[in-house]
């Protein structure tokens, strides 16, 4: 028997990595408000990967996406940064690759 789903729950349900969520939540914190691209160079991922990475964080509310100047901009929301600070409390630095 075949189980449906729709589209949307399989975008989602694709396999994500903590490190890779810790490592953009990492630069967001340290350098706030930024674009997409100074992220990707942060957090050592392809733009592809981050902006997975960053849609699936935008829907756990994770991070505002926003227009400043014909540019786009990400900052961290307070769930975020509750988020961010719970990593770090549970992951030790010298686990991060």
């Amino acid at each position: 028997m075949m189980l449906s789903i729709s589209k949307n729950a399989k975008q989602v349900s694709r396999n994500y990595n903590i490190d890779i969520m810790r490592r953009i939540l990492d630069a967001l914190y340290e350098m706030g408000k930024s674009r997409i691209t100074n992220i990707v160079v942060y957090a050592r991922l392809n733009h592809y990967t981050a902006k997975r990475y960053l849609h699936l964080m935008n829907m756990l509310n994770w991070i505002e996406i926003e227009k400043e100047e014909n540019h786009i901009v990400l900052c961290l929301t307070e769930t975020g940064i509750f988020v961010h600070n719970q990593l770090h409390g549970i992951i030790p630095e010298e686990d991060i690759v």
